[in-house]
């Protein structure tokens, strides 16, 4: 019998000093994906990032939010853990604007955003769809919305769950894999809204790098199995 709740969201306010903090170990594979994940964006955006108009949704402690602002973007975070939100203004030191908000009734304008990011969120949330919607509701004509999440396979169960958090690679209650979302689930609801997919892009660990420094590593895969990325571009009306 499991003695910890799973998608546990307390995560975020208990650790929530620790975002950017090298020596804080709850957030240690976090700080390491979100590097490959910048470096992704980067390159596949396709955009420059002076003046685009960015929405981080469940930004956390800002750690994809701050860095693109500093790269001259104008981002707004989104957040339901307050705390988290206190640790991501402390750091950003007015790069980026971060808000109190409910992803289910997100508090930002429709149509007023270039780019919406949904990192590491929709496996998390009860109604992954109604996020979604939420987030191409933001959008402008030929915006792109940036989503990161965990197929709901055997192999993505176990080493994002029994593996990631049985090492403590993650705390342990990250995930319920019954909430990981398959790829031809998140483009069926995406088509949907408007939401036409221009990339996708298999992640899976570097099991090596991984156990070597005691965090998670990514590496790109051609394979879904595990994690993937994924691009969309918004339909004109």
């Amino acid at each position: 019998m499991e003695d910890w709740q799973r998608n546990d969201l307390t995560i975020y306010d208990r650790h929530a000093d620790g975002w950017w903090d090298p020596r804080d170990r709850a957030f240690a594979s976090l700080r390491s994906v979100n590097q490959y994940r910048l470096a992704w964006l980067r390159r596949h955006l396709q955009r420059e990032l002076t003046g685009a108009r960015i929405a981080d949704l469940g930004c956390g402690g800002g750690l994809l939010a701050v860095p693109l602002a500093a790269a001259g973007a104008i981002v707004v975070g989104v957040d339901l853990s307050r705390a988290s939100l206190r640790t991501a203004r402390a750091h950003a030191t007015g790069l980026a604007l971060f808000t109190h908000g409910d992803l289910d009734r997100c508090p930002l304008a429709s149509a007023s955003f270039d780019i919406v990011l949904l990192a590491d969120v929709i496996e998390h949330v009860a109604d992954w769809r109604h996020t979604l919607a939420e987030a191409a509701r933001l959008l402008r004509p030929q915006g792109q919305l940036y989503v990161n999440t965990i197929n709901r396979t055997r192999r993505a169960r176990w080493l994002a769950v029994h593996l990631a958090e049985g090492l403590g690679l993650v705390p342990r209650g990250t995930h319920d894999p019954e909430l990981f979302v398959r790829p031809e689930e998140l483009q069926a609801a995406a088509r949907a809204h408007g939401l036409r997919c221009t990339r996708i892009d298999g992640e899976a660990p570097a099991l090596a790098t991984t156990l070597r420094k005691r965090v998670i590593c990514l590496k790109e895969s051609r394979s879904l199995a595990v994690a993937y990325a994924a691009l969309f571009a918004k339909e004109s009306s």
